[in-house]
């Protein structure tokens, strides 16, 4: 069942073109990823999906029925509230459930009276009717569900009554997640999920979302990401919208195979074009009624074909090239023991490297382990607690 369907949308801004008759359909359960270069239009497409900006012609539908949830890179979030707080609110249906089931158990206390027999069986019906919506609701695991999802995307139970006013604008990206997944709108709209999240928490978002039985759309420009979470890919190239079968690896292969079965179409008409054109220009030549003739009605034969647009190239990767003045000694950098504490949160202790010229190194961790403080200690920006760090001079 079709969820949500784009005919012939396009957009301008001003006289420069970002979007052309993009047309595609997505159906009821299927995990989208919305790929394209930067300045594409894939964020200018979601803002036109959830009604934050208006497209200039085309059609666009949208299942009623269907809650539609949006996570943008422009966030809004209560600061007066914890993190806590504010994920709380997403069941505020559910606590106010609660509310009135501790009323009714107030009521059910009362002292029973004959002569009130059916307002005594009135509220054990209303009791026992509205416990079982609050348990099929999830009433008895929402808690449970706030923070399986907050340690999931990296918080730790001393984060939960922190005030969303003094985080970070990562933290208030992560935040904003948790929300929208507690949420569980059947489509889901998703723009750079994996910013601000280390390798565990991408990688519990990504069997997250591979669990979700409703429909997904994503942004991301992290392959792998998409590889373990698409079943469908749409590039945005050139302002126009390409739908392909799979997740960003079939993509690849499956552009490449109809990149040459295009260009050969192109290529094979183009020579006819020019095979035709050639014949117009030689009956012409002839003057002669019998021969003009000829020539205009292959003419209107040639006007009439449905010409086959030249294939859309990929813009060039750039090429970045790093040079130095004078090559560095084989010992780059060698790090004995070293610690970093700030206050009484140690960061790191025992730290040990030996990193010759010409290795390529990753440096991981999840957040808050100290990996910008370890480079800002390697580039003499802040003082280590103990150990020694040599760097070569170089």
């Amino acid at each position: 069942m079709i969820v949500l369907s784009c005919k012939n949308i396009s957009k301008y801004f001003g006289i420069d073109m970002i979007l052309k008759d993009i047309t595609f359909n997505i159906n009821e359960g299927e995990k989208i990823g919305l790929i394209g270069a930067n300045g594409a239009g894939k964020s200018t497409l979601f803002k036109i999906l959830t009604n934050q900006m208006e497209y200039d012609s085309g059609e666009l539908y949208i299942d009623k029925s269907k809650e539609l949830g949006y996570l943008s890179q422009n966030l809004s979030l209560d600061s007066d509230k914890t993190i806590y707080t504010e994920l709380l609110s997403v069941f505020k249906s559910l606590i106010d459930m609660e509310e009135r089931l501790h009323n009714l158990e107030e009521k059910m206390k009362e002292p029973y009276d004959a002569a009130k027999e059916d307002y005594h069986n009135k509220i054990i019906r209303d009791y026992t009717t509205l416990t079982e919506v609050y348990e099929n609701r999830g009433g008895y695991t929402y808690k449970g569900e706030i923070s399986r999802v907050l340690k999931g995307l990296g918080f730790t139970e001393v984060d939960f009554d922190k005030s969303i006013s003094i985080l970070s604008g990562g933290q208030k990206t992560r935040v904003a997640l948790c929300k929208l997944l507690l949420r569980k709108p059947e489509i889901l709209l998703l723009d750079e999920p994996t910013n601000h999240l280390d390798l565990d928490a991408i990688e519990w978002l990504q069997n997250y979302l591979k669990e979700i039985k409703g429909t997904i759309i994503v942004i991301s420009h992290d392959r792998f990401f998409l590889d373990a979470i698409t079943n469908k890919t749409i590039e945005l190239i050139g302002g126009t919208a390409q739908c392909y079968n799979g997740n960003y690896t079939a993509f690849i292969d499956l552009k490449e195979i109809n990149k040459e079965v295009m260009q050969k179409a192109y290529d094979l008409q183009q020579a006819e074009i020019k095979r035709q054109e050639e014949i117009i220009t030689k009956y012409k030549s002839f003057n002669r009624e019998k021969s003009i003739r000829a020539a205009e009605s292959r003419q209107k034969a040639l006007d009439k074909i449905e010409r086959i647009e030249a294939p859309i190239k990929d813009a060039k990767a750039s090429k970045i090239k790093f040079e130095t003045q004078i090559k560095s000694g084989n010992d780059v950098l060698y790090v004995e023991n070293l610690s970093k504490s700030f206050g009484e949160k140690l960061l790191f202790e025992g730290l040990n490297m030996d990193i010759k010229r010409e290795e390529k190194i990753a440096l991981i961790g999840e957040n808050g382990r100290g990996k910008t403080t370890l480079f800002r200690i390697i580039m003499d920006k802040i003082p280590s607690d103990n150990g020694i760090k040599v760097l070569d001079k170089n």
